[in-house]
């Protein structure tokens, strides 16, 4: 009986040692929540920041930038305007000479056409008896040449005389050559007064640019069909049969006899 009044005893001893913690846990936690320095802060709503003006150095730097823009695209535009016209002009002077061309084929008589041949074979032989080595491209002048009489002999005069003249062309075009080299900043493009037709000799690139890194633009296959419209050092500027226009080593190319007679 006294063991279990003991027993007893300590048990409450126990429990009032928890409730005693248990009180002053509850305490303390009341007391950090209303002190101060225990206190969740509360976030503060960011307060907006109005847009700052532009200064005035900075407002003078815009409005100047801005007229440079507006000077820019006039200059564009005016451009644009003067190569349309120039284009317009080209046209228009390109229609010319194909008229005048017709009107002359048709004016075209027998003592011209012989006079345009005599020139050509002069230009040939003069050719043959200079320092020009260039055998290629005076067997392409013969073979215009040669067409040129076969036309004589038909009577068609006013092709006699393109023939002629474009054999005279290739020689000049040799000779011009001959004494430059490829870079020398003197070469110009010369424009032929009767276009050339010509084939490819093999495959070649027509280029761009009448340089041999410049961008290809297509390869052309052997016999392929082009005409001659102007050089620049050993460089044609051709056109294909569907209207395609750049640049091709002169080399590589050959007179197309068999349409010259047409």
């Amino acid at each position: 009986m006294a063991r279990l009044r003991i027993q007893s005893y300590e048990l409450c001893s126990l429990l009032k040692t928890w409730v005693r913690q248990i009180l002053y846990g509850t305490v303390i936690a009341l007391f950090c929540l209303n002190n101060t320095g225990c206190s969740i802060p509360k976030s503060i709503p960011a307060t907006p920041i109005p847009p700052q003006e532009p200064s005035a150095v900075q407002q003078r730097e815009i409005e100047r930038l801005q007229q440079l823009l507006a000077e820019k695209e006039l200059l564009i535009r005016n451009l644009n305007i003067r190569q349309q016209d120039q284009e317009k002009a080209l046209k228009e002077s390109t229609s010319k000479v194909t008229r005048d061309q017709v009107v002359l084929r048709r004016l075209a008589t027998q003592p011209s056409a012989a006079s345009s041949i005599a020139e050509a074979e002069v230009a040939i032989a003069s050719l043959k008896s200079s320092q020009v080595t260039a055998p290629e491209q005076t067997l392409q002048a013969q073979r215009l040449l040669d067409a040129a009489t076969a036309s004589y002999a038909k009577g068609n005069y006013g092709t006699t005389m393109d023939h002629a003249a474009q054999s005279r062309e290739f020689i000049e075009m040799v000779k011009d050559n001959h004494p430059r080299k490829a870079s020398d900043p003197r070469l110009a493009m010369v424009p032929f007064n009767v276009p050339i037709p010509l084939r490819a000799k093999s495959n070649v690139n027509l280029r761009r640019k009448p340089f041999v890194k410049a961008v290809k633009l297509v390869t052309l296959k052997k016999d392929s069909a082009l005409t001659a419209k102007a050089y620049l050092g050993d460089w044609l500027q051709v056109q294909t049969s569907d209207m395609r226009s750049g640049w091709v080593l002169n080399t590589l190319v050959e007179v197309r006899v068999g349409d010259l007679g047409h």
